[in-house]
C-alpha cells in the first residue's frame, strides 16, 4: 500500500493516512498520524464517543506524552481497518483533541506492518507482516 503524505499546510507535511476504526456499534473513517516515537496507538475521546465506546474506569491508563506531559487514557479493544488488512488491536483512548487526529504507535500498528516512510519523496509505504503467535 502506498499512500502520500498529508499537507497540512503550505510548509508543514505529515505521514497522515485514512484508516477506518469499527466497535461493535458503529465504524468511523478517521485520519491518523503514523508516529514510530508513540508506544502505542491512540485516538482521542470524541473517537470513542463516536464509535459508542463506553470507557470504564478499569481500563484507566496513565502515560507519557510529548513534553513529559502525564496523560490519562483508557485501554480498549477495536478493529482498525487500513486498506484491505483489517485486524484487532488494544489502543488508547485519551484526550488529544488538539492533534486532530488519531496516533498509530509501535503497539497496535508497526508490530503489522513493515512501514517505510520517505519525507524526500513524501510517501508512506505500508506492507502487513504475518503476526505469529
Amino acid at each position: 500500500m502506498i499512500f502520500k503524505y498529508f499537507k497540512i499546510n503550505r510548509k508543514i507535511i505529515r505521514p497522515i493516512i485514512p484508516i477506518v476504526l469499527k466497535s461493535p456499534n458503529n465504524v468511523a473513517l478517521y485520519s491518523a498520524l503514523i508516529d514510530s516515537g508513540s508506544d502505542y496507538c491512540i485516538f482521542g475521546l470524541d473517537v470513542a464517543s463516536g464509535l459508542d465506546i463506553k470507557l470504564k474506569s478499569k481500563d484507566k491508563i496513565k502515560f507519557i506524552g510529548v513534553g513529559k506531559e502525564e496523560i490519562e487514557g483508557f485501554w480498549n479493544e477495536i478493529e482498525i481497518r487500513i486498506n484491505d488488512k483489517t485486524y484487532q488491536t488494544k489502543i488508547i483512548f485519551a484526550d488529544i483533541s488538539d492533534v486532530g487526529y488519531g496516533i498509530l504507535g509501535q503497539q497496535g500498528f508497526f508490530d503489522h506492518f513493515d512501514v517505510n516512510v520517505s519525507y524526500q519523496k513524501q510517501t508512506i509505504e505500508i506492507e502487513p507482516i504475518k503476526i505469529s503467535n
